[in-house]
């Protein structure tokens, strides 16, 4: 007589998310169909106890529930990532004690402070921002182009609060205007307005009294231009990388196929300061929340693609112009990708309390890289709960395939420990790991691992 099958435990992921992304709900429901012996419940109410896995939106996560034999999608403490001014300092630190890391050429100098009023500036000139003072008087010494920069409010999403500046005067402009206080007749007159009042529209300032937290960073002038509908534009058009980076545990690391490209709405022009204004973000947007904060109505379709479907569109400027990008540059780009991403996980582990592994989490972030006309990379940001929306409902398929792959790789091997069976993490290091998963349309690798460590002390 044949042994009688082990009757499969059945398990309860709960998942909940706002309202306006239903989406995630939607492609969570495809991964976990296939598997039987779990159930996707989206109302806590009806869970009895702690559900087996908590796959929701960091705000909505029970952490009270979190026990020893529960699976959670996010790690409680990230910030040495997430937050813009701890990446800096994170990186920094690790580079002063690894400087043959990759880091020290794939991430723009960055300098992080603290201001709440403009007048702060003048001292943070002579101290924390001393390059960029300086850069201001080579600038005017020398009589050559100037220097850009970028500023960003530390914990601002979506894009909000990115200016560009390359003289003390446009930046004192930006906090003196764009990012003061504004009055209750001034709110008041711009909610009549439709929200339109300032340099890039209210939609998009900050307000400097409540986050005191910023980066200045330098700007990459000259990125990779190619046009992001072929045949359509003889001229080129920015883009950013959009990389999902999936954590699992403490600690692998891996990266997801294909990568997103996301372009800016109109040509590439170096960027440059009118008469009468601020300079002309429209082209160096790639954010697609930025770009309808900023165009509105006259925002042209989100063009978005993938990089692997770009090997065969050409460079549209720099020292590379009138050739194709080419599958040796593709993967040249890949690795530089991948090898960052181990590296910037190295240093947020080494960095102490501002990023804690734990051994029942793991976390998918959306990670910003920019190619230049060299085809080198530069990490821009990591985001935590990314907006998996940026694909377009075009390329939503990707996300279906995302989710896949880390339910394979993230949540079944976890369950399958508990039970006493032989489970597999996904790939070896530099392996990757095919999950098939529908017809995506597009070159779909799955999840590429680029770091296995283990954390000592990994709460």
């Amino acid at each position: 007589m044949a042994p009688a099958q082990t009757q499969k435990k059945q398990r309860v992921a709960l998942a909940r998310y706002p309202a306006s992304q239903q989406y995630i709900i939607d492609s969570l429901r495809l991964a976990f169909a296939k598997h039987s012996d779990w159930t996707l419940i989206t109302n806590r109410a009806e869970v009895e106890g702690a559900p087996d896995l908590q796959w929701s939106d960091y705000d909505e996560i029970d952490w009270d529930v979190l026990k020893d034999g529960t699976l959670v999608n996010s790690y409680v403490i990230r910030k040495g990532l997430i937050r813009k001014n701890h990446l800096a300092h994170t990186v920094a630190l690790y580079v002063s004690k690894n400087p043959d890391s990759c880091l020290k050429r794939s991430v723009p100098k960055t300098l992080f402070f603290n201001l709440s009023f403009p007048d702060e500036l003048d001292e943070l000139l002579q101290d924390e921002l001393y390059d960029v003072a300086e850069a201001f008087q080579n600038d005017e010494e020398s009589g050559a182009e100037p220097k850009w920069w970028i500023v960003k409010a530390a914990l601002a999403d979506k894009g909000n609060g990115i200016r560009l500046f390359s003289s003390r005067e446009m930046l004192d402009s930006i906090f003196e205007n764009d990012f003061a206080v504004l009055s209750d007749d001034e709110e008041e007159e711009s909610d009549e307005e439709g929200g339109t009042a300032g340099a890039y529209g209210t939609d998009t300032r900050v307000d400097a009294s409540q986050l005191q937290e910023w980066v200045i960073q330098e700007y990459i002038s000259k990125p990779l231009l190619i046009d992001p509908t072929p045949g359509s534009d003889s001229l080129g058009h920015k883009f950013h990388l959009r990389v999902y980076v999936v954590a699992v545990g403490g600690l692998s690391v891996y990266v997801h196929h294909p990568y997103l490209a996301l372009f800016a709405p109109t040509p590439y022009e170096l960027p440059s300061a009118t008469d009468d204004g601020p300079v002309d973000l429209s082209s160096h947007l790639t954010n697609t929340c930025l770009q309808t904060a900023i165009l509105g109505e006259a925002t042209p379709e989100v063009a978005v693609s993938t990089l692997s479907a770009m090997a065969d569109r050409v460079i549209l400027g720099g020292p590379h112009q009138g050739e194709k990008l080419g599958e040796a540059n593709v993967h040249r780009i890949e690795d530089q990708v991948a090898a960052t991403v181990a590296d910037v996980f190295k240093a947020a582990v080494s960095a102490g309390t501002s990023f804690q592994a734990l051994p029942n989490a793991f976390e998918i972030f959306g990670v910003d890289f920019l190619v230049d006309d060299t085809f080198n990379v530069s990490l821009l940001e990591i985001n935590a709960c990314p907006d998996f929306a940026q694909t377009g409902k075009e390329l939503q398929t990707i996300i279906d395939h995302l989710f896949a792959c880390t339910l394979e790789t993230a949540v079944l091997p976890y369950f399958r420990r508990q039970e006493g069976e032989l489970a597999t993490e996904g790939p070896e290091e530099g392996e990757e790991l095919v999950q098939e998963f529908g017809k995506l349309g597009v070159e779909s690798r799955g999840l590429r691992k680029v770091l296995d460590m283990q954390v000592s002390k990994a709460w």
